[in-house]
């Protein structure tokens, strides 16, 4: 507020016949303020007031609203009529003045019009610099006049602001992409409460767009989102559309984890801007040849299911009861109350039931017609249709790859370390693996064991069950104990049984070497035909079979059972003809010595 000396100041430099206007209108504010004091007192109400003096002094009523509320706002100058050039001002200010407005106010700092305006008129008065400077509600019109909203918004409120509401962005031709070529991904809070277990939480959706045809292709709700849920979502998508050949993501840590990139963060900085080699990394995307671009941090534009969230919250979240709104100002002001609700509680919608509802409207969402730039009216299902290729992964291969995968790790002497959690301590195939590079992969729900893959070529190594511990202080049984020493007894002479001296005693290994390096070949692959389906490669195709063998086999080695092997060592005993009847008459040999 402009105190009582300071407006006094500036109404002096307003005309003469804007002063008297001004005057009077703060007489018709004051002698309505006691007006309605009065009908208050009667039991009335400060709108019916206003609606009869209204009538009585023939004012209309928002004219009267205004009047008051620019009054308390501002005092006598939110009362001068602004309008024209009466007193020689009008809406011109001297260039001096306006540039020291403008280095206050194009700040981050973000001070208000009206305490840079402030500020100017002490600076004239102070310094008798013989500025030109018009009334408050002058200034907030030629705020807006003279300094283009983009550099207001670059400079009061950064470069990420500026990028997001008034940067140009290149805008690309939707026949340039192929429906199912690139896919969008990202994580989104829905702004509605559910029960789950017995609490009121807002679910999240992970969820993947195709970028051509906007068809939602794959999608999961859970109460947080995490890489799992991204996995959990991009597998569905798969199953049913096929990977894409490309994503764009998000820069959080879930959507370019090293499970999912091969690489961290830091790591990726020292890449070209926005884009990852993925060659030669362990990562998801990778494995099934998926090219990764990142999305430019704070800019809407480069990720385009961020409308379709918006046209979620509008379409199906509003409708929800227990709807929150997207900040404070929108949220419901009976919301807490109705969150105390005991038959609201009851009523509400669990995870199940939401995610069967989100379900239904992802389906009618994607039959619906579209009138954006491609669409042509058509549905996303539509232009989705219309793709000439298809990029395929085998079932089995795809419940392979879709699993929690780890950094590198390296094997140690208890096995492989995770999370605190060490697996395959007596595993023979990791005994034989020790300080070697491997990554694990792992279903979320049950880390009983975990699928150990060499890191350089991705071939499976063995199927690691997580050891047992025993307390500390605490006595071990006897039983425990000596399969502990049994089992390392047998990883002992395993490590020994690597090699066979006897087997080298009588070579030459030298010349078997050089010879050896002689008749090194190097085979050349054929390479295969193209089709319209293109299956892609991954480092785990034609290792199913391994898989489930190991499977067996350790089902096998858990099971109670002995197995009684019969067997007839007397079988073993040579037979006597065998031997040949061998008679020597040593005297005879001794003479023959002899002579």
């Amino acid at each position: 507020m402009i105190t009582a000396n300071e407006q006094s100041v500036a109404l002096s430099e307003i005309a003469a016949n804007k002063q008297e206007e001004a005057i009077r209108r703060v007489g018709v504010v004051t002698e309505f303020e006691k007006f309605s004091a009065g009908v208050v007192q009667e039991k009335g109400t400060r709108s019916e007031a206003i609606a009869a003096y209204s009538v009585w002094h023939n004012i209309p009523v928002r004219t009267l609203q205004r009047w008051i509320a620019r009054y308390r706002d501002e005092g006598i100058m939110g009362l001068v009529d602004t309008r024209g050039r009466g007193d020689g001002n009008g809406d011109t200010i001297s260039e001096e003045a306006f540039d020291s407005f403008k280095s206050m106010y194009l700040d981050q700092r973000r001070l208000t019009i009206k305490t840079c305006w402030l500020i100017i008129r002490y600076e004239n008065r102070k310094q008798k610099k013989g500025w030109t400077i018009p009334a408050l509600r002058t200034m907030y019109g030629l705020v807006n006049k003279r300094i283009p909203y983009p550099s207001q918004v670059l400079n009061r409120e950064g470069l990420a602001a500026y990028e997001a509401k008034c940067a140009p962005y290149i805008q690309t031709n939707p026949d340039s992409l192929e429906p199912g070529q690139v896919w969008v991904g990202d994580h989104s809070q829905f702004n509605c409460w559910i029960q789950h277990n017995g609490q009121w939480i807002r679910p999240w959706l992970t969820a993947w767009e195709d970028m051509r045809s906007r068809t939602i292709v794959g999608w999961y709700i859970s109460p947080s989102p995490n890489q799992t849920t991204i996995m959990l979502a991009m597998k569905k998508g798969i199953k049913v559309y096929g990977p894409p050949d490309s994503v764009k993501i998000d820069n959080g840590k879930d959507y370019d984890s090293e499970m999912w990139t091969g690489t961290t963060k830091a790591k990726r900085k020292s890449l070209p801007k926005g884009y990852i080699d993925e060659h030669g990394m362990a990562g998801l995307y990778a494995m099934m040849q998926i090219t990764v671009s990142f999305a430019i941090p704070y800019h809407p534009q480069s990720k385009l299911i961020e409308r379709f969230f918006d046209t979620v919250d509008c379409q199906l979240v509003k409708t929800i009861t227990t709807y929150c709104g997207k900040d404070t100002e929108r949220k419901p002001d009976y919301l807490k109350e109705l969150l105390t609700n005991k038959k609201v509680i009851d009523g509400a919608l669990d995870l199940e039931k939401f995610t069967r509802l989100f379900e239904r409207y992802v389906e009618v969402y994607n039959n619906s017609s579209h009138n954006g730039v491609g669409m042509d009216g058509r549905s996303p299902a539509q232009v989705l249709a219309t793709r000439t290729s298809k990029r395929i992964i085998c079932d089995d291969t795809l419940e392979l790859l879709m699993k929690v995968w780890s950094r590198e790790l390296i094997i140690g002497k208890n096995g492989v370390c995770f999370k605190g959690v060490y697996f395959g301590q007596y595993n023979p195939d990791l005994l034989a693996c020790q300080g070697k590079a491997v990554r694990l992969a792992y279903d979320p729900t049950d880390l009983r064991q975990v699928y150990v893959y060499d890191a350089a070529t991705m071939k499976l190594i063995t199927i690691a069950e997580q050891n047992q511990l025993v307390n500390y202080g605490s006595a071990a049984s006897e039983v425990h104990l000596r399969n502990a020493m049994q089992q390392k007894s047998r990883a002992l002479k395993m490590v020994k049984g690597y090699r066979d001296s006897s087997i080298i005693a009588n070579m030459d290994l030298p010349d078997l070497t050089i010879r050896a390096m002689q008749k090194e070949q190097v085979k050349n692959e054929e390479g295969q035909a193209n089709h319209t389906l293109r299956p892609v490669p991954t480092p785990l195709d034609g290792q199913i079979k391994t898989h489930k063998q190991l499977r067996a086999r350790m089902t096998l080695a858990a099971s109670p059972k002995e197995i009684d092997l019969k067997f007839d060592f007397s079988s073993l005993k040579p037979k006597e003809e065998i031997l040949p009847n061998l008679k020597f008459d040593f005297k005879k040999l001794r003479g023959a010595v002899g002579a």
